[in-house]
């Protein structure tokens, strides 16, 4: 990095926090920042929300506790989806696999359902990654 290069800071975020308009909070590197968005614009992981010839801040969603599926099987898949659109969570679909914020009841009640195809897992939440039927929040 040369002397002449900026400083590259992060702001951190929840998954479900990307649709806020605006947000103030402090960087990683204890920076004061607070953003003014349109509306029905996510703010996706790494994306730049600010920069000046001194510093670059970039998005950072934070790892949450996830549930995933693993599962080849149409029907599998579908079944799951219906059982977490009957509780209007948003559906991710990451590296192949149906992933959903941890729930405790949910999840109780789909491992009750699908067994050993449902796991626990860390993942990223980006909207990117949302899957969007029909006017979806993210």
């Amino acid at each position: 990095m040369h002397a002449s290069d900026p400083k590259i800071d992060f702001l951190p975020l929840q998954w479900y926090e990307v649709n806020r308009t605006v947000i103030r909070r402090k960087t990683e590197g204890g920076s004061d920042v607070s953003l003014s968005r349109f509306p029905k614009m996510p703010i996706h992981d790494g994306e730049v929300v600010y920069a000046t010839d001194e510093v670059i801040v970039k998005a950072r969603i934070q790892p949450c506790t996830c549930i995933v599926l693993y599962t080849d099987d149409m029907a599998t898949i579908g079944s799951f989806c219906f059982d977490v659109g009957n509780r209007h969570l948003p559906i991710f679909c990451i590296d192949d696999k149906i992933v959903v914020s941890y729930d405790g009841r949910l999840f109780q009640a789909l491992f009750g359902k699908y067994g050993e195809k449902v796991k626990m897992e860390t993942k990223v939440l980006d909207a990117e990654y949302a899957i969007k039927a029909f006017g979806n929040y993210l």
